[in-house]
């Protein structure tokens, strides 16, 4: 019954569903999710800013967002691909590699347009979100465009299966871990990042590279695919900090289209080791 609801909201025009995103969506959000966060947050990242101005820039992408990954409930592969356009992405062809993405921009246009742009089939390591309709909405999306999306769970069984296979495997790597951890300056202080992708690349032998997805205008992306590494590699906690700098790159670009409503730097100081 919901999918049903949602595959006909989907239908929708993308402007019709942006101007729905502006007039509810937006003013619906920034009232009952997580403010209080993404103000404190900001105002981390920002301190000498003032906040007001980058929080509703922050519900207005929000609220744009949410409405663009809806339509690709429906949406036909060629207007993806018009929609997303790549440069870079070229280097991923034939190969086996793995690339890092960040809650930045619109990560499932993106990861799913991908799949359209390469050859090389792409998987999509994914933790399952605790509403199971948004699990749903995401795995179906995933279905329509030929990303294989794999539960955190299940990685290390699926690498081991499928290491002599060309594929491309995505992770989304900027939210906080609660252990195993590396640290690397982002927004002005030490921050922690998962340390798992490091080690994922270093036990694979693989080309690291990073996914830079960037808002041109509502429901327009161009996404950079940029090498970070690759064996032999440097010192331990290099790919780390390499990605950390990527995606400041990006928040410097566009401080809205980051996920600030994420409990970032629970727990963390300005001078944690």
């Amino acid at each position: 019954m919901l999918d049903s609801i949602i595959r006909t909201a989907s239908r929708l025009p993308l402007a019709q569903l942006h101007r729905l995103a502006e007039h509810a969506g937006k003013p619906i959000a920034s009232m009952a999710y997580r403010r209080s966060m993404v103000k404190a947050n900001l105002a981390r990242a920002f301190p000498d800013a003032e906040v007001a101005p980058l929080v509703e820039a922050f519900y207005t992408a929000f609220a744009e967002v949410c409405v663009e990954v809806l339509r690709a409930r429906t949406m036909d592969a060629a207007e993806l691909r018009e929609r997303v356009r790549f440069k870079g992405a070229e280097a991923l062809n034939g190969r086996r590699a793995l690339l890092l993405m960040a809650h930045h921009g619109n990560l499932v246009w993106a990861a799913t347009a991908l799949a359209l742009h390469i050859s090389t089939p792409v998987s999509v390591v994914y933790k399952t979100p605790h509403i199971a309709a948004m699990a749903q909405l995401l795995l179906a999306i995933a279905e329509r465009f030929g990303v294989d999306a794999v539960p955190l769970k299940d990685v290390r069984k699926r690498l081991v299966k499928s290491r002599q296979q060309c594929r491309v495997w995505t992770l989304v790597a900027d939210q906080r871990p609660s252990k195993d951890r590396h640290y690397a300056d982002l927004c002005g202080q030490r921050t922690a990042f998962f340390a798992g992708p490091e080690r994922m690349a270093r036990a694979m032998r693989w080309p690291v590279y990073y996914l830079s997805c960037q808002r041109l205008e509502a429901g327009r992306y161009r996404c950079v695919v940029d090498k970070i590494a690759e064996p032999p590699y440097e010192r331990e906690g290099v790919i780390v900090e390499r990605y950390a700098q990527k995606l400041q790159a990006d928040i410097d670009r566009a401080p809205a289209d980051w996920l600030w409503s994420h409990d970032r730097w629970r727990g963390d100081s300005v001078n944690s080791p």
